[in-house]
């Protein structure tokens, strides 16, 4: 049951890993900027699988690939300026054991405002 059950996870983040998600909020009830600026909120989640915890094989979860995914977004939605928020960058090396040192789950995030002229 054990084994299946961590297979399952396996198989999970196998299938979600090479993929880029952003959320954005746009709404921010006429609250603006600290210059002024009208804003929009994004967040961009990277996962990805990299061999030996530096290498991408499937996907690239790195964080210099997550701002570009960023910046992606906020010209999407017309921003001529950004402002990164939060960063992070998650190395999950002990999960599933031992086969975590070799095929790497990573997960990337990165949350900022664009700023709309």
């Amino acid at each position: 049951m054990r084994y299946s059950a961590m297979m399952m996870l396996v198989l999970v983040m196998g299938v979600g890993a090479g993929c880029a998600i952003s959320n954005t909020a746009n709404d921010l009830r006429g609250i603006k900027g600290v210059d002024g600026d009208k804003l929009t909120h994004i967040n961009t989640r990277n996962y990805a699988i990299h061999l030996f915890m530096t290498k991408p094989i499937w996907g690239d979860a790195s964080l210099n690939a997550t701002v570009q995914h960023f910046a992606d977004e906020a010209k999407k939605v017309g921003a001529t300026k950004v402002r990164i928020v939060q960063s992070d960058e998650s190395v999950m090396w002990y999960f599933p054991p031992v086969l975590g040192f070799i095929f790497t789950p990573v997960y990337s995030s990165v949350a900022g405002d664009a700023m709309l002229p």
